[in-house]
């Protein structure tokens, strides 16, 4: 494994560490704290006149892709909170 792969795994686990408990215990509060992050993210990635270079560009990919998954499991588990088991 190259050492983008490498830091670009690194990045999605401690993401996923850091706020899996916290997805269990609140998701609409992780929710709106991800959905703000992802916002500065998305436009942060848009802005590149500066050149941030390849390893830069793979740091802040893997942490959308990271918050894009913590949403999903946010959003996951609050429609199962609202559907009621058969």
């Amino acid at each position: 494994m190259d050492y983008l792969a490498t830091r670009e795994a690194e990045i999605v686990g401690n993401i996923r560490d850091y706020f899996k408990e916290r997805i269990l215990n609140n998701p609409q509060a992780v929710l709106a704290q991800v959905d703000g992050e992802l916002a500065a993210l998305y436009v942060n990635y848009g802005n590149d006149w500066t050149g941030r270079g390849v390893v830069a560009d793979a740091v802040q990919e893997a942490t959308i892709a990271a918050l894009e998954g913590v949403r999903a499991e946010c959003l996951q588990l609050l429609e199962e909170k609202r559907t009621p088991d058969s």
